[in-house]
């Protein structure tokens, strides 16, 4: 789920200003056509975290949408480019991926941190969490190959693929916390726990509920 989002945001950070000046732009005026996508998905972001932060409906929901508003920026951006000539509509494209790529990157973190009890168990997997999601920034710097300009089809395409899969895994991640909280819902405390113990658990106590 974490390479869904990281992925799209290090390819649109790297070469968002390579793609914009390969449709004919130049240089000062790409980096520019930069500023109104990012002052956008700024904006984006504090609404959805808001919103979030109120919600009953859990976190999966506003990871999910913005995931699907990068899927959808970036068929529309490989679209554009395979048909040629749409500088305009490869630029909506990006700025539509951008604009779901930055609400759904602190969510994202948000929720793996809210679903790790226990304070060594939260810090050593948020540690994990974004040490191996940051890999991708590794896959993603070698995604928009010079000799695939202006078009950069394989670019997008391998976005698209690693969307699409973290869309899944957000669905797969929110059915098991689900599962987990309605078997637990149903058990309660059948062991007999006591409160340290239960305390000690952390997130496996049957009294810990996922946040979805």
């Amino acid at each position: 789920m974490y390479w869904g989002i990281v992925c799209p945001l290090y390819g649109i950070s790297l070469f968002l200003p390579s793609i914009i000046r390969e449709l004919g732009y130049t240089s000062s005026t790409a980096q520019l056509l930069t500023v109104p996508i990012y002052i956008t998905a700024a904006c984006i972001t504090i609404v959805v975290a808001y919103y979030s932060d109120k919600s009953k409906s859990g976190r999966a929901p506003y990871i999910f949408l913005p995931m699907c508003a990068i899927l959808i920026g970036f068929i529309i951006a490989i679209s554009a480019s395979a048909v040629g000539g749409l500088p305009g509509l490869v630029y909506a494209g990006v700025f539509i991926a951008t604009c779901g790529i930055y609400p759904a990157f602190p969510g994202n973190i948000t929720w793996m941190s809210n679903n790790l009890a226990g304070s060594y168990k939260r810090s050593a997997g948020m540690a994990i969490h974004i040490g191996a999601g940051n890999l991708a920034g590794a896959m993603a710097s070698n995604f928009y190959r010079s000799n695939d300009a202006p078009k950069y089809l394989l670019g997008h395409g391998l976005e698209i693929g690693f969307v699409t899969v973290g869309l899944v895994a957000v669905v797969v991640l929110r059915t098991g916390y689900k599962r987990i909280n309605d078997k637990r819902e149903r058990e309660g405390n059948e062991a007999g726990l006591s409160l340290k113990e239960m305390s000690e658990m952390g997130d496996r106590a049957p009294t810990f509920r996922y946040m979805l």
